[in-house]
């Protein structure tokens, strides 16, 4: 698991204001990520996790503090959630990652593709499955996200 301020945006909707996001930064980022293996984590609470504090014509705001896990350590904690938490002092949001369901905040989060999962040897099967038997495409998904969470 790495948690920590990364001082760099993903998406273009990770930011707020100033200039726009370098892209090419961005994807160098991702491009490290999924060499790594790692996944994204969903969190809840405000989707910007720092900001400079200045009036709304100079506001800017950017969400750069992330939790990512490897595919092992999401296996023994598949409850694991991420709360970002109400700002104080800091530019930056408090970050809670909480393990264990029981104690944490119960966080539905919504299905998202990992590229790692390109390189497990069943991941063509799964595909496959998903699309011999429904004919329409909602059905096509949802049997493919059932599979893949599997």
């Amino acid at each position: 698991m790495i948690a920590r301020d990364f001082n760099e945006v993903l998406i273009g909707e990770d930011k707020f204001g100033g200039r726009p996001i370098n892209v090419s930064r961005a994807i160098r980022f991702q491009e490290c990520l999924d060499s790594c293996r790692m996944i994204v984590i969903g969190f809840s609470g405000a989707r910007f996790t720092w900001s400079n504090h200045r009036p709304l014509a100079h506001l800017i705001q950017e969400r750069i503090d992330r939790v990512f896990v490897n595919a092992d350590s999401y296996g023994l904690y598949p409850e694991a959630s991420v709360n970002h938490l109400e700002r104080s002092q800091s530019d930056h949001n408090p970050i809670l990652m909480c393990l264990d369901s029981r104690r944490g905040i119960m966080i539905p989060r919504p299905f998202r593709f990992q590229p790692m999962w390109l390189s497990h040897p069943s991941f063509p099967e799964v595909v496959r499955e998903a699309w011999m038997r429904p004919n329409e495409l909602s059905r096509a998904i949802t049997h493919f996200t059932e599979k893949a969470r599997a």
